[in-house]
C-alpha cells in the first residue's frame, strides 16, 4: 500500500469515527491552491476542520507530530477559503487532528 492509499484509508476510518459520534461530514479532501483539508464536518454549531494522520507504528514518531506549524498555517488558509466560499463567516470553527496509530484512534479537539 503506497502513502496515498494509506492516507485515503486513514481518512475513511476517521470519517466513520466522526459519523459514529454524530458529526455531519460536509466535505472530504477539500482542495484549493492554498492546500487541502482532509475532513470538514459540523457538530454542535461548530464547523470542524480535521486533519487526519495515519501511521501503522510510532517508529517515526506520533502521527500528530506531522501536523507542524507549516501544515497548520496551510490548513487555516484553506479553511478561510472554505468559509468565504460557503458564506459561514459568523459560524464558530475548530481545528482538530485525528490521529490513527495502528487500530487506535485519538481525536484531538482544538489541536491548533
Amino acid at each position: 500500500m503506497n502513502n496515498k492509499e494509506k492516507g485515503s484509508r486513514g481518512e475513511k476510518i476517521a470519517a466513520g469515527y466522526l459519523r459514529r459520534r454524530l458529526y455531519r461530514i460536509l466535505e472530504t479532501n477539500f482542495r484549493r491552491k492554498t492546500g487541502e483539508i482532509d475532513i470538514i464536518a459540523k457538530k454542535g454549531g461548530y464547523t470542524v476542520f480535521a486533519e487526519v494522520k495515519y501511521r501503522s507504528s510510532d517508529i517515526n514518531g506520533l502521527p500528530r507530530e506531522a501536523v507542524n506549524s507549516f501544515k497548520q498555517r496551510q490548513i487555516k488558509r484553506t479553511a478561510m477559503v472554505y468559509i468565504m466560499e460557503n458564506h459561514i463567516e459568523n459560524t464558530p470553527v475548530r481545528f482538530d487532528v485525528i490521529e490513527i496509530l495502528g487500530k487506535d484512534i485519538r481525536h484531538i479537539k482544538n489541536a491548533f
